[in-house]
C-alpha cells in the first residue's frame, strides 16, 4: 500500500483500535499506550500489503499480537492523552549542567531505541518540525508528537538513574559459530566480529532488552541494532516480548572445563585399551603383509592407535546411537552451536582431530586421521577426483607409463609427499591394505573396538548430563546431539593426548611413511 492509503486507513481504524484497547486494559492510560503501539506497528508493516484488501484482517492480527507482547511485560509505562503532548513539546537544554547533564542526555540518547531515537535527533538536534518529520518516518504528526513525548519521559527518567555498565564492557567475550548440517551453512559469517558475539554471550543465561544488552556489552544501542536484528533473523536470538535470549548451546570455559574434568578418568581408560590392542597385537597385524607392513613402530603406533578410536568410536558408535538433527527456519537440518574462544580444553588443544575419507571412481579409498600439530598434518583439500584415482591406482600396484596428465599429477602428488619416485618408478607414502586385509585388520582389533565404543557410550551420556545442567532450560533438548558431536573429540582427541603426554606417541619426524594416512585399494 502507498503510504496517503496507510495514513487514511489508520485514520479511518483508530478508534475502533482504541475500542479495542480500552476493552483490555484497566485504565485509559494503558489502552492509549497499548492503543499507540498497535497503531505504530501497522505503520511499519502496512507497506507490505497489496492491497486494501487485505488491511482489516491484517490490523486485527497485528493488534492481537502486540496485545500479547504487551500482557507479557512485567511493568507497563504509563501514557498521556495525545491533546497533552503539545504542552510539554519543549525540551529545556538550556537548564542543563554542561559538565553532568548533557553527558548523562548524551548516554541516554544512545540507549533510546531507533523509533524514539530518530524522532527525538530529527527534532532536537536537525531543528526538523513534526511536519517534516511525519514525512521523513512515514508516520502521522500526532505520531511523532507521541514519540517525542515518549522519548522525553524517557530520557528523563533515564537520567535520574544509575547506568552500571556490564562485565563485557571492559572484558569482552569471544566466540567462534560451529555447524553441522546437510545443507548450507548460514551462520558462519554471522558473528565473525566480536559486537555480535558478545550479544550472543549477554543474553545466553539472561533474557535481555536492547537496552539492557547495549549496557552490558558497552556499546551504544545505534551501533549493534543491525546486529540484534540479524542474529533475531537467523534465530540465533530469540524474542520473547521487548527481550531477546540466545538460541543456540555455548561451550564456555566454565562448561568445558568441568566436562573435562568429570570424564577424564573414562578418557584414560580408553586410551590404557588404546595402548593395549597396539602393543599386544603388533605381531598379528605386520603379519597381515599389507603393504607398508615393515613400517617404524612410532608410525605403527598412530596409525593402528588412530585406525581403531576411528572404527570404535566413529563407526561402531553411529551405528548404536542415531543422530537426528533439528530443523532451522530454513529447512536445514543442522546443529549451530558456539566455542568460548581461549577456552582451556580439548576443543583448542594440539590434538584436535580430524578425519576425511576420499574416493574417486575407482575401487578402495584413502583416509586421512590427522591430530593437529603433532602427527604430520597434511593440506588434504588438494585431492579432487583426478589426483585421488592417480593415488589409487599407485597404491594398487601402477608404478610407471602414466599419461602425460597424470605425469603432472603424480609430479605434484610427490612434491606434496604423498607419493615416492623411485627412480621413475612410484609408490604412496602411506600403508595399502587389500579389501581382506583390511576387514582381516578389524577382526584383529574387534574386541578392543567394542569395549571402547561401550566407553564412548558412557562418555556421551556423562556429557549430556553435565551440558544439561549447565545451559538454559529452552536449550536443553539439544544435549544429547551436542554430546555427540564432542565425541570426536572425548572419545578419540582426548585418548590421544594421553597417549601423546605418556610418550607411547611421538611427534612425527616428517620422514617416513605417512603416519595417520592409509589406503584401501583393490
Amino acid at each position: 500500500m502507498e503510504k496517503h492509503e496507510i495514513n487514511k486507513k489508520i485514520e479511518e481504524v483508530s478508534k475502533s483500535v482504541l475500542s479495542y484497547c480500552m476493552a483490555r486494559t484497566a485504565n485509559s492510560q494503558d489502552a492509549e499506550d497499548l492503543a499507540q503501539d498497535i497503531l505504530l506497528e501497522i505503520m511499519k508493516s502496512a507497506q507490505n500489503l497489496r492491497n486494501d484488501e487485505a488491511f482489516y484482517g491484517f490490523m486485527w492480527s497485528v493488534a492481537g499480537n502486540v496485545y500479547k507482547q504487551w500482557l507479557r511485560k512485567n511493568s507497563r509505562g504509563k501514557s498521556v492523552e495525545l491533546n497533552d503532548i503539545d504542552a510539554v513539546e519543549q525540551f529545556d537544554f538550556e537548564k542543563l549542567d554542561k559538565e553532568s547533564d548533557i553527558c548523562k542526555l548524551r548516554r541516554e540518547l544512545s540507549f533510546l531505541s531507533e523509533k524514539y531515537r530518530k524522532a527525538t535527533v530529527l527534532y532536537y538536534i536537525e531543528n526538523k518540525s513534526c511536519a517534516q518529520i511525519s514525512e521523513e518516518l512515514s508516520v502521522s504528526e500526532n505520531m511523532v508528537k507521541y514519540l517525542l513525548f515518549k522519548s522525553r519521559k524517557i530520557l528523563k527518567e533515564g537520567m535520574n538513574m544509575e547506568r552500571i555498565y556490564g562485565e563485557q564492557s571492559y572484558n569482552p567475550k569471544g566466540l567462534e559459530i560451529q555447524f553441522l548440517g546437510n545443507g548450507n551453512n548460514r551462520y558462519w559469517q554471522l558473528a565473525q566480529r566480536i559486537v555480535p558475539q558478545n550479544i550472543l554471550f549477554a543474553c545466553y543465561n539472561d533474557k535481555l532488552t536492547a537496552e539492557q544488552i547495549s549496557l552490558e556489552i558497552g556499546v551504544s544501542l545505534p551501533y549493534i541494532e543491525e546486529d540484534i536484528r540479524i542474529l533475531a533473523e537467523h534465530e540465533l536470538l530469540l524474542k520473547e516480548g521487548n527481550k531477546y535470549y540466545t538460541n543456540i548451546l555455548i561451550f564456555t570455559n566454565e562448561l568445558s572445563s568441568e566436562i573435562d574434568r568429570k570424564t577424564s578418568a573414562t578418557k584414560e581408560k580408553i586410551a590404557e585399551k588404546v595402548k593395549a590392542a597396539v602393543v599386544e597385537n603388533e605381531e598379528k597385524i605386520r603379519a597381515i603383509g599389507f603393504n607398508g607392513c615393515d613400517m617404524s613402530s612410532n608410525a605403527y603406533k598412530w596409525q593402528i592407535s588412530s585406525l581403531l578410536l576411528y572404527n570404535a568410536a566413529v563407526e561402531r558408535l553411529e551405528k548404536n546411537i542415531k543422530l537426528t538433527l533439528p530443523v532451522d527456519k530454513f529447512g536445514t537440518e543442522c546443529l549451530v552451536w558456539g566455542i568460548e574462544k581461549g577456552c582451556n580444553s580439548i576443543f583448542n588443544s594440539d590434538y584436535v582431530f580430524g578425519i576425511s575419507t576420499v574416493s574417486g571412481n575407482k575401487d578402495g579409498f584413502i583416509r586421512f586421521m590427522d591430530f593437529e600439530k603433532i602427527s604430520g598434518d597434511l593440506v588434504h583439500s588438494y585431492f579432487s577426483n583426478s589426483n585421488i584415482n592417480v593415488f589409487l591406482d599407485i597404491a594398487g600396484g601402477k608404478t610407471s607409463g602414466f599419461g602425460e596428465n597424470d605425469s603432472a599429477l603424480v609430479a605434484e602428488l610427490v612434491k606434496r609427499g604423498y607419493v615416492i619416485n623411485n627412480d621413475g618408478n612410484f609408490s604412496v607414502n602411506a600403508p595399502v591394505f587389500t579389501e581382506e586385509q583390511y576387514n582381516e585388520l578389524l577382526n584383529i582389533l574387534a574386541p578392543a573396538a567394542q569395549s571402547i565404543t561401550e566407553d564412548a557410550e558412557n562418555l556421551l551420556g556423562d556429557v549430556e548430563r553435565i551440558i544439561k545442567n549447565h545451559i538454559p532450560v529452552h536449550i536443553k533438548k539439544l544435549a544429547g546431539g551436542m554430546a555427540f558431536v564432542r565425541i570426536l573429540y572425548d572419545a578419540i582427541s582426548a585418548p590421544v593426548g594421553v597417549l601423546y603426554r605418556e610418550g607411547f606417541l611421538e611427534k612425527h619426524d616428517s620422514t617416513g611413511i605417512l603416519p595417520t594416512t592409509f589406503a584401501v585399494a583393490k
